[in-house]
C-alpha cells in the first residue's frame, strides 16, 4: 500500500537542500489545488494526503475515467493513525529533504523514510550533470546528436560559447522552465544573464552548458526504477512546452504514440536508445532510487544546413521523479484519449483533459 503527496516544489526543494524552506506561491498553489492527482495513477487501497478531504474528492470524481482507484484521502494531521501498522510505503512526487521533515512533523517514524543520506544520493543523481554523462555515452550513435558539458568557472562557458556559437546554460538544480538561459555568440551573455551564471557557479558549484538543438518535437521516454536494482522502461511522453516549461501532454496508446514518432526517427534507433538508457541508468543508479523517472528527449533539425534527415537528442533531461509523462500513461492505461494540461484561470490550478 502506497502514500502518495504531490509536492510541485519538488525541484526547487533539490536546489535549495534544505529541511524547511519558504515554497513560492505557486508551489503551494499547486499543492493545494492538484493535491488530489495522485489518485490517478494509485490502486485501490492506496492513500492520498491532500489539504481539503472534500474538494479532492469532488475533483477526482470530476475526471470520466473508465476505471477509477479507491483510494482514501487524508490530510498530513490524520497520517499518524492512518499510517499504523506494516505494508505502507511512501510515495511523493519526489524524494528531497523537505518532503521528509514533512512526514516527521506528521510523527512518521524514520524508519518508514529515507535517510538524509539516502537523501543525498537521489539529489546527486538528479543533478543535471548525470544527463550530460548519459548523453556522451551515446556518442557515435547513428541518428543521434547532442554535445552537453560540465562548467566549473565563467571562462569555461565562454569557451563553450565560442565553440558552439548557440548554447544553452542550465544550472545542475532548477525547476522546469527556470535555471535555464539561452545565450548567442552575436549577442554574448549581457550582463543580467552573466550575474545569473556568477550566482549559480557559487551557489551550486558547476553549470551546464549545450550546444543549441533547432527543435521539431519534445517527447520522453518514461522509466520505473525497481526494488530489484533494474531501470526498466514504461512508454513514451508526447509533451508540448512553452517558454522551455511544460504545457500539456497528447493522451494516446503506446502504438499511436510510436507510429507517429516513426514518421521522423526509425524504430531500430528508438529501441536502441531505450536499452542503452536501461542499461545506464541501472549502473548509475545501482538501487539509490526506487521509483518513477523520466528523460526527456527531442527530435531536430542536423546541426549541418542542407541535410534533409531529422535526428534525435536522446538526453536533454533526467528527472528523478514522477513526471506529468507518468501521469498521461496513467490516464491512457485508464482509457482515456486526448490533451491533459494544467491550467491557471487566474485563481487556481486545474487539470483537464480535453478530447
Amino acid at each position: 500500500m502506497q502514500i502518495h503527496f504531490f509536492n510541485p516544489d519538488h525541484d526547487i526543494a533539490l536546489a535549495l537542500n534544505q529541511r524547511r524552506f519558504a515554497t513560492p506561491h505557486v508551489g503551494r498553489q499547486m499543492r493545494s489545488d492538484l493535491g488530489y492527482i495522485p489518485a490517478l495513477w494509485a490502486e485501490d487501497g492506496d492513500v492520498v494526503v491532500v489539504e481539503d478531504i472534500d474538494a479532492a474528492e469532488l475533483l477526482y470524481k470530476r475526471h470520466k475515467l473508465t476505471s477509477r482507484a479507491r483510494v482514501e484521502f487524508v490530510t498530513t494531521e490524520q497520517l499518524e493513525n492512518t499510517v499504523s501498522g506494516d505494508g505502507y510505503r511512501f510515495a511523493p512526487w519526489g524524494w528531497n529533504k523537505s518532503i521528509r521533515s514533512t512526514f516527521l512533523d506528521a510523527k512518521i517514524p524514520k524508519t518508514m523514510l529515507p535517510s538524509e543520506q539516502q537523501l543525498d544520493s537521489i539529489r546527486m543523481l538528479s543533478n543535471r550533470a548525470l544527463a550530460v554523462k548519459l548523453l556522451s555515452s551515446m556518442k557515435g550513435m547513428q541518428g543521434v546528436i547532442g554535445l552537453s558539458a560540465v562548467c566549473n568557472s565563467p571562462e569555461e562557458v565562454k569557451g563553450a560559447l565560442k565553440l558552439h556559437k548557440d548554447i544553452v546554460v542550465k544550472a545542475p538544480w532548477s525547476s522546469s522552465g527556470r535555471g535555464v538561459r539561452y545565450i548567442s555568440i552575436d549577442d554574448g551573455p549581457n550582463e543580467n544573464v552573466q550575474k545569473w551564471i556568477n550566482n549559480t557557479l557559487e551557489k551550486q558549484g558547476s553549470i551546464i552548458v549545450e550546444k543549441k538543438c533547432r527543435k521539431i518535437q519534445d517527447f520522453a521516454m518514461e522509466f520505473q526504477a525497481k526494488t530489484d536494482g533494474k531501470v526498466v522502461y514504461d512508454g513514451l511522453s508526447l509533451f508540448t512546452t512553452k517558454n522551455g516549461a511544460y504545457t500539456g501532454n497528447i493522451l494516446l496508446p503506446e502504438d499511436e504514440k510510436e507510429e507517429y514518432l516513426h514518421r521522423y526517427l526509425s524504430p531500430t534507433l528508438l529501441d536502441e536508445v531505450k536499452k542503452q538508457i536501461e542499461a545506464f541508468l541501472t549502473k548509475e543508479i545501482n538501487g539509490a532510487y526506487t521509483g518513477p523517472l523520466g528523460v526527456d528527449m527531442m527530435i531536430c533539425s542536423p546541426w549541418e544546413e542542407g541535410t534533409s534527415d531529422v535526428v534525435l537528442n536522446p538526453c536533454i533531461e533526467i528527472n528523478m521523479r514522477r513526471t506529468m509523462g507518468h501521469v498521461a500513461l496513467a490516464l491512457t492505461r485508464r482509457g482515456q484519449r486526448g490533451i491533459m494540461s494544467i491550467d491557471y484561470d487566474g485563481k487556481n490550478y486545474r487539470l483537464h483533459i480535453r478530447q
